[in-house]
C-alpha cells in the first residue's frame, strides 16, 4: 500500500497504520469506498461550509483511486473540534425533498440476512447474544411501523462512532435528522461519554415533533452497533468489540426505559413491555 500511495499521490509514506477499516499516515487517511459518492454533492457541502475533510486528487486529477481492485479516497485530516451534540445541531442541513424512508424494510432485510448467516459463525459470544439483539431489532421494526410520518430529510451520517466519521464524505448520507442524534447517543453511551441532561437540552433547543421523538426511539432500539461488530467478526477480526455491548445490556435497557418515561409524559409512545416493566 505504501508504494501505491507514493505512485498515485507522490507522497512519501513512512509509518502506515490500518485502523477501523482505513489507513492513516501523517495527516492523511486512505479510505476504501464501499458506497457510491455523489461528488457534486460533496462540492455543494463545501460551499455550505460543511467542514468535511478535503479530498486529495491523485496524479490523474481524479477523486477515486483504484488499488488492487478496490476504490479509495485520500483525505486530508486537518484538525477539527471534537464532535458533540452541539456540532450536530450546528450543521443540520435540510434537503429540499421530502419522502418516507423505509427503515423497516432495510432492517427486515438485515435481520433475514443475519438469521441465515449466523449458522456459519462458530463464535460463543455471538451464539449467546445473537437472539437478544435480533429481538431488539424486531422491536425496532414493529415500533417504526406504528409511525405515520412524512418528515424532511437532512444531511446525515451512516455511523457516528468517531469524530472521523463525522467529517468523512464517504460516511455521508441523507436521512431524517434524528439519525445522527441517535447514532451519536448510542456510541456515547457505550463509550462512557453520555450525558442524558445534554441530550434533553438538545431536544429542548431543537423543538422535536412527536414523530421526531418516535423516529429517534425506533433508532435507539435498533442495535446497529451490535451488527457492525458482528460484521467485523465475520470478516476475521477478534470478538472483543462485543464485550462492552454484552456487559452493558442491562444499563442500556435502563436508558431505554428512562427515555420512554420522559417522552411519554408529553405524547403517546407505544409501550414495549420488556423495557417499561422491568
Amino acid at each position: 500500500m505504501k508504494n501505491a500511495i507514493r505512485y498515485y499521490y507522490q507522497i512519501e509514506v513512512n509509518d502506515l497504520e490500518r485502523k477501523d477499516g482505513y489507513y492513516t499516515f501523517d495527516n492523511y487517511a486512505l479510505v476504501e469506498i464501499k458506497r457510491e459518492i455523489n461528488f457534486s454533492f460533496y462540492r455543494s457541502l463545501l460551499q455550505y461550509q460543511f467542514p468535511l475533510y478535503p479530498i486529495i486528487l491523485n496524479q490523474n486529477q481524479e477523486y477515486i483511486t483504484n488499488i488492487e481492485n478496490k476504490n479509495y479516497l485520500l483525505l486530508n485530516l486537518y484538525p477539527h473540534d471534537t464532535v458533540t451534540l452541539n456540532t450536530i445541531e450546528l450543521f443540520q442541513i435540510p434537503i429540499s425533498q421530502e419522502e418516507i424512508l423505509p427503515w423497516h424494510e432495510l432492517w427486515m432485510n438485515k435481520v433475514d440476512y443475519y438469521e441465515k448467516h449466523v449458522h456459519t459463525i462458530a463464535n460463543e459470544k455471538i451464539k449467546k447474544s445473537f437472539f437478544y439483539y435480533i429481538g431488539m431489532a424486531e422491536n425496532a421494526i414493529s415500533f417504526y411501523q406504528m409511525i405515520k410520518h412524512k418528515n424532511a430529510l437532512y444531511i446525515s451520517h451512516y455511523r457516528m462512532n468517531s469524530d472521523f466519521d463525522y467529517w468523512n464524505i464517504a460516511n455521508i448520507t441523507v436521512d431524517y435528522r434524528v439519525r445522527d442524534v441517535a447514532e451519536y447517543t448510542k456510541n456515547a453511551f457505550f463509550s462512557g461519554n453520555f450525558s442524558i441532561a445534554q441530550l434533553y437540552d438538545y431536544f429542548y433547543r431543537n423543538q422535536y415533533t412527536q414523530e421526531d421523538y418516535l423516529l429517534f426511539y425506533a433508532r435507539m432500539l435498533f442495535p446497529s452497533y451490535y451488527f457492525d461488530c458482528y460484521d467485523a467478526i465475520a470478516e476475521g477480526e477478534d470478538d472483543s468489540c462485543l464485550d462492552i455491548y454484552i456487559d452493558k445490556i442491562k444499563d442500556y435497557e435502563v436508558l431505554l426505559k428512562e427515555l420512554y418515561l420522559s417522552f411519554s409524559q408529553s405524547f403517546f409512545l407505544p409501550k414495549i413491555d420488556w423495557i417499561v416493566e422491568q
